[in-house]
């Protein structure tokens, strides 16, 4: 199913959807879009921490225990925006950040 849509992403080429989708990716790097988000100082110490420990647990430990191929390794016909990631893609860097800025906003909450 992944790879289905990745062709319908792939399909959506042109220069807007380009720059569009390079954007929405940087913004997922990392968490940057929860950072941005930082409405107190508490909160945001918060949200860094679990961050921080999204991190280890995501890219430090769990990518290497399940070692799966990114789709784009898979159907190398596909053209990527960005440089190509050289880690593994379970779990998804964007969406463990995105769970682990959520449960610290609603823990912190």
């Amino acid at each position: 199913m992944e790879l289905k849509i990745l062709d319908w992403i792939q399909a959506l080429h042109n220069p807007v959807t380009d720059v569009l989708f390079v954007w929405i990716t940087r913004l997922g790097n990392v968490g940057m879009i929860w950072i941005l988000r930082r409405k107190t100082r508490k909160t945001g110490d918060i949200l860094a921490a679990a961050l921080v420990v999204d991190v280890l647990l995501c890219n430090g430990l769990l990518k290497h225990l399940f070692h799966r191929v990114r789709p784009c390794d898979v159907n190398t016909a596909v053209s990527l925006l960005v440089s190509r990631p050289t880690d593994y893609s379970f779990p998804s860097g964007h969406t463990a950040a995105s769970f682990a800025a959520v449960a610290a906003l609603y823990l912190a909450g």
